[in-house]
């Protein structure tokens, strides 16, 4: 498969500046497996990129993004979603996202494709910013384990080469 320039970086650099930090080895954040949460904070989506001992590449704390990278140069992002939506704190949701530079080998029925093969992710283009993502939403409504968003962050970033490849024709 063709190497594909990183877009997490340009999205780092498209959102505000407020309350980043600069990339830096995370620091030991608590990440309990068996911990049910019922919403994330940002220091959760800190403690999940953690637990891969990846590099924590910016963190935009009020607006719930966590930039990470893991140890061969895939960057990610980890979005909260519906956030301090009622009488929850927090957010409700996480959205995980992969970006990539468009190349012009993808097309309508490649994508088609690698959502096909990829049922676990979304496979998308945005044409008019020339990006191709990879995504894997997660609900955490009513509770889900911090074991069980960590493996959803682990589904994305193992197929998520694999789902790009066949978006390019690439495999």
């Amino acid at each position: 498969m063709k190497k594909y320039a990183l877009r997490a970086a340009i999205l780092a650099g498209s959102i505000t500046m407020a309350g980043a930090m600069a990339a830096a080895p995370v620091a030991a954040q608590e990440y309990v497996p068996e911990k049910v949460v019922k919403s994330v904070s940002t220091a959760d989506l800190r403690a999940l990129v953690a637990s891969f001992d990846h590099e924590e590449v910016r963190v935009i704390e009020e607006e719930y993004i966590v930039i990470g990278r893991d140890e061969e140069g895939l960057a990610y992002t980890l979005f909260g979603t519906a956030c301090d939506v009622g009488s929850v704190p927090g957010c409700q949701g996480i959205m995980a996202q992969v970006r990539y530079d468009l190349p012009d080998s993808v097309t309508h029925a490649r994508l088609a494709k690698a959502n096909l093969q990829n049922a676990a992710l979304n496979v998308w283009a945005d044409y008019e910013n020339e990006t191709l993502g990879v995504t894997r939403y997660v609900v955490i409504d009513y509770g889900v384990t911090m074991a069980n968003l960590r493996e959803n962050i682990s589904v994305l970033l193992s197929l998520a080469p694999g789902a790009v490849g066949t978006a390019t024709g690439d495999e």
